[in-house]
């Protein structure tokens, strides 16, 4: 392993009037680097261990939401062998690829796989003191490596199940890498293949060739372009699978994946505020990809690529159109993301680790690491264009690895301000910040122990002024509205848990802050529904529509009360208000013929399920219901061809295969229905009927 230059400017040896315990400290690191290294992920290790043993038995760990719930069905299907349910890779497919292995391993025990995720995340210390030895003496390295080993916020997010901590992995040594050995070819292919691993983890990411090959290139003293095509052949090698598969499956154009459309759309639309949201009439729950609310709009069958497409075309549109306030925005989220406030998007630090030894020493948790890794990422690129138009010299490798650094941080923030900025994002560049914020801390000490007092009042006064930019308290943020997403969160996780009672206490704690608001109240009505106190539920929904009667939403969920409660004329009736007040609503249409069906007006219920596919073409219960209804007319052939167009909508979606393996089965059509339940089985492992319905087709019984 190389050592770094022992040059005073290259950061090598200290100055003579650093402390005393600094030179002995820093001699003692140059010469066992291996052995600090190995140091530091002992103790990276030791403070993940004592986060994992308390953490595993939280609400958080256990229940699994939104990207998590994504990522875990994704990697559970990969298991089971199952297919992408639509043209092209919605999310990244970097971090389902990766679990999943963890699961064929190790069983797909969440804590078992945050045990793994933990022992590959303290990695990030070694690495981070290895990377800082190259641009700076190796006791401020050492400080670096100890700051990434107990940063609460990235232990977090390693007990996840997100990308965040991969990202962050991958890029960190592709960096190491880049700087390690610049002239090695076998260095440039490996570190263009980690950064393409990391941008399977996030497509933003591939912004950063732009500073991986200019490094390549003028390493030599000269161009040196065949180096930096070497990078670019590594990261090009990782990203051909999937640019095979959209160029072969996609519908329309598509780099990477779907979600990309979506999210640049939350962050540039006409309702963006910088930091993520849910588009009025996006339900979340039940459309996690946008497909419904595309064909909504369109009128037309949507795949995850035509859904990326018409997101983009909208953004830009609006763009075009709004340019100033375009403009305004991206400054806006770029304060944002070097601000010291928390920003939680469903996973929230502060309330998931209160109580845990995440919350106390020895782990640290202030994103003051935010503006002064901004300053010394400015720092870094200026004394870098110093170094590199004086020419060769001592120092200048010292000083080519900071810009490097800093470049890389800097453009890695230009690409996440282009979507929205939650905390999840800032993960991935924190140990960039961390060495560039030691790098400011280095210097402002070195200058007072130097008595360089016009030097040291200079960065001390910008650190201060960059403090004050980065308040929080300048943001003017509706931190009441953060402080109720959160409850909202945490409620919705206890229901998943069937643990009700804490979930309605949490959505009472929101309405404190805003008793009137309609969609609050809604949720606390659903959450009582769910709780079994449905009698409760129709009160309050009673109460809420007297003074809202326009709130479509709150006469669907009432009808979805009343049917529960098997009051099913008063849920036709509900829904019928539902729809008269917003006709674009298919799930109320939908649910309106589920009852005209149970009240025996199979016309009326079929009409209703054709008002579903006439708002979305591939709305798979109306499809699914509309061919059972057929099929219980006696129109075999029509039932069939609905089973099938609710399969084409989503590959996965169990009752139309159930449906369908029955209708098969009846049918005495054994080598079409076979392969059907086993589908099933792999859908749903649990399921009971499929294995009966095996044993039958085996044994040549007859059906039941």
């Amino acid at each position: 392993m190389h050592s770094a230059p022992r040059q005073p400017a290259a950061g090598g040896a200290p100055a003579p009037t650093l402390p005393r315990f600094l030179l002995h400290l820093d001699a003692w690191l140059q010469r066992h680097t291996h052995a600090a290294a190995w140091c530091l992920y002992v103790c990276a290790l030791a403070l993940r261990a004592l986060h994992w043993f308390t953490f595993r038995e939280t609400l958080v760990a256990q229940v699994f939401m939104m990207d998590e719930s994504y990522y875990h069905d994704e990697a559970l299907n990969l298991v089971r062998g199952l297919p992408n349910p639509t043209d092209s890779y919605f999310m990244t497919p970097l971090y389902p690829l990766f679990l999943s292995l963890v699961f064929r391993l190790a069983g797909d025990s969440a804590s078992t796989a945050y045990a793994v995720q933990l022992l590959m995340g303290g990695l990030a210390a070694p690495l981070v003191f290895l990377l800082a030895r190259r641009a700076m003496p190796a006791a401020w390295a050492a400080a670096a490596g100890l700051a990434m080993a107990s940063f609460a916020p990235v232990v977090f997010y390693e007990a996840l199940l997100l990308v965040e901590w991969l990202v962050l992995l991958t890029l960190l040594a592709a960096s190491f890498v880049a700087v390690r050995a610049p002239r090695s070819r076998l260095h440039a292919l490996a570190a263009g293949a980690l950064l393409g691993i990391a941008v399977l983890g996030r497509g933003s990411n591939l912004a950063l060739l732009l500073v991986f090959f200019p490094w390549f290139a003028w390493r030599r003293g000269g161009a040196s372009f065949a180096q930096a095509g070497r990078c670019l052949l590594g990261c090009a090698a990782v990203l051909a699978p999937l640019w095979i598969y959209n160029a072969r499956h996609a519908e329309q154009p598509l780099l990477l994946t779907a979600n990309a459309g979506f999210n640049l759309y939350i962050g540039n639309g006409p309702e963006a505020t910088g930091l993520f949201f849910v588009p009025e009439s996006f339900d979340m729950a039940h459309d996690p990809m946008a497909l419904r609310y595309v064909q909504r709009q369109t009128g037309q069958r949507a795949t995850a690529s035509v859904a990326a497409q018409f997101w983009v075309e909208r953004t830009q549109r609006w763009v075009r159109e709004h340019p100033l306030r375009a403009l305004d925005l991206l400054g806006w989220k770029w304060v944002l993301f070097w601000n010291r406030f928390y920003f939680p998007q469903v996973e929230c630090f502060e309330t998931a680790t209160r109580g845990l030894p995440l919350s106390r020493l020895p782990f640290w948790h202030s994103y003051a690491v935010l503006p002064l890794g901004f300053l010394g990422a400015l720092w870094a690129l200026i004394e870098a264009w110093r170094a590199w138009r004086r020419g060769a010299a001592a120092g200048q490798e010292a000083e080519a690895v900071l810009g490097f650094i800093g470049a890389c941080a800097l453009l890695y923030v230009a690409s996440i301000v282009l979507f929205f900025v939650t905390d999840r994002y800032r993960i991935p560049v924190t140990p960039w910040l961390i060495v560039l914020a030691t790098h400011v801390c280095r210097r402002i000490c070195e200058a007072l122990w130097q008595r360089k007092r016009a030097q040291a009042a200079a960065l001390l006064l910008a650190t201060a002024a960059l403090f004050v930019l980065t308040s929080p308290a300048r943001l003017n943020l509706d931190r009441a509205r953060v402080g109720r997403d959160i409850h909202v969160h945490s409620a919705l996780r206890y229901a998943q848990a069937e643990r009700f009672g804490p979930a309605i206490a949490e959505y009472r704690e929101a309405l404190r802050t805003a008793p009137a608001n309609p969609d609050l109240r809604d949720g606390l009505a659903r959450m009582l529904s769910r709780a079994g106190q449905d009698s409760l539920a129709l009160v309050l929904y009673r109460d809420l529509l007297r003074e809202h009667p326009d709130f479509a939403r709150g006469w669907y969920n009432l009808g979805n009360v009343l049917r529960r409660s098997r009051r099913v004329a008063e849920a036709a009736a509900a829904y019928e208000r539902s729809v008269a007040l917003e006709p674009e609503r298919e799930a109320a249409w939908n649910n309106l013929g589920e009852c005209r069906r149970a009240l025996g007006d199979t016309a009326a219920a079929a009409q209703a399920y054709r008002r579903a596919l006439a708002i979305v073409p591939g709305h798979e219960q109306a499809l699914n219901n509309l061919a059972a209804l057929r099929g219980a007319q006696g129109d075999a052939p029509a039932a069939e061809a609905g089973f099938r167009a609710a399969i084409a909508a989503n590959p996965r979606y169990l009752p139309a295969w159930t449906n369908l393996a029955i209708l098969l089965t009846n049918q005495g059509r054994r080598p079409e229905a076979v392969p059907a339940w086993r589908f099933i089985l792999a859908l749903d492992p649990a399921d009971t009927l499929a294995p009966r319905a095996l044993r039958q087709l085996e044994t040549g019984a007859e059906p039941h």
